[in-house]
């Protein structure tokens, strides 16, 4: 599938092996996944980074990688919290490019 085609297995794959890249910043994951992926449901993306750190977790045992497990399940839950900010201000969240507008006005936490 292509950039802007909406797959949650395609996410979930993209998200694993991401998280698996010890170079890269769990916080950019998320990032990429917004960026990536506009017009999927914020809600897929929860389940994408669930499925991957849960993945992680289990299936590997080396310290990092568990750390980096831990690092995922903590963003999937700010970025929760960013999709219930939005809901208690009345914004539409019905896309990833949404809640990629509220970081640009309102949180920037995963854009740096």
């Amino acid at each position: 599938m292509g950039v802007g085609v909406f797959d949650e297995e395609v996410l979930i794959e993209f998200a694993i092996t991401a998280l698996l890249d010890e170079k890269q910043e769990p916080r950019t994951i998320v990032k990429s996944l917004v960026l990536r992926w506009p017009d999927a449901p914020p809600l897929s993306l929860l389940y994408a980074l669930s499925m991957a750190a849960g993945g992680v977790e289990q299936m590997l045992s080396s310290p990092d990688m568990q750390l980096r497990a831990q690092e995922m399940w903590r963003l999937t839950g700010l970025l929760g919290v960013d999709l219930y900010t939005m809901q208690c201000l009345g914004l539409p969240r019905d896309t990833a490019a949404d809640l990629h507008g509220f970081w640009l006005a309102q949180d920037p936490f995963f854009l740096t």
